[in-house]
């Protein structure tokens, strides 16, 4: 049974349909959380639809990837004689040792963020021998992200599939001052790396709480495209959240970092 083109372009039509009303939906949040009364969303949705107008007399000729900040060429990979990839010199992933557990218990302790996660890791109020079983169990493969030396975070895989070549990805940067400083997004790309050239997995996957529009553009500029959307699929601390799940394929990354 073959499947027609037309059918192929219907279904990446309402999935890109989906994500707008993931975007619309984030957006429209943000400014309520801001203080933005509702009565003027309507005058910024005027003014969008302007800039949509600037933007098409003017073109962007950018791709809108983050192969124009960084590609393969930019991985020292030292996998195999010390277990390390490092990024632009500042960023490193290293196999996460038991010594660092007492700090990511802390990091995973600030208000709310254990709980942005789909499945929470375990509980550190008795110590951190749960969570060391859970690093170190066949099902994860843990990093900590260092920058300049110090340890800033991890990042790693859960729930991996041999069978399948297939792995969840999760990602923490750990000190709040750091964040928004690129070392998140290196920290990722490496991580691709390691999962696409070293694992030859054939997919990387992620689940979201956090349906934002900065969220949702960060994941789409590695490549992930949108897979689907549980509706109301966990109880928050207020009401019940919406999560996503973005999907990238082994080929799509290739395409994007390594075809220059």
């Amino acid at each position: 049974m073959t499947t027609d083109k037309s059918d192929l372009e219907q279904v990446e039509r309402r999935q890109q349909e989906q994500m707008l009303k993931l975007v619309t939906k984030g957006f429209f949040n943000e400014l309520v959380n801001y203080g933005v009364p509702k009565g003027d969303i309507v005058t910024i949705a005027t003014h969008l639809l302007g800039h949509v107008s600037k933007q098409e007399s003017q073109p962007s000729t950018q791709d809108h990837f983050y192969s124009r900040i960084f590609d393969v060429n930019h991985i020292s990979d030292r996998w195999a004689d010390e277990q390390m990839l490092q990024v632009d010199r500042s960023v490193v992933l290293r196999p996460l040792d038991d010594a660092l557990l007492d700090q990511v218990s802390e990091w995973l302790a600030e208000p709310g963020v254990r709980s942005s996660f789909v499945t929470p890791y375990p509980a550190t109020t008795s110590g951190t021998a749960q969570l060391a079983a859970h690093f170190a169990s066949a099902a994860c493969r843990y990093f900590c992200i260092e920058y300049e030396g110090e340890p800033v975070g991890i990042i790693g895989a859960e729930n991996l599939d041999e069978h399948a070549r297939r792995l969840e990805m999760r990602k923490l940067v750990g000190h709040r001052e750091l964040q928004g400083m690129g070392i998140g997004k290196r920290a990722t790309f490496a991580f691709l790396y390691y999962a696409f050239k070293i694992l030859a997995y054939e997919k990387v996957y992620i689940y979201s709480t956090d349906v934002n529009v900065r969220n949702l553009n960060l994941n789409s500029q590695f490549g992930f495209a949108l897979e689907g959307v549980f509706l109301q699929e966990l109880q928050g601390a207020e009401e019940r959240l919406d999560i996503l799940r973005m999907g990238l394929m082994r080929s799509r990354w290739v395409e994007i970092f390594e075809s220059g």
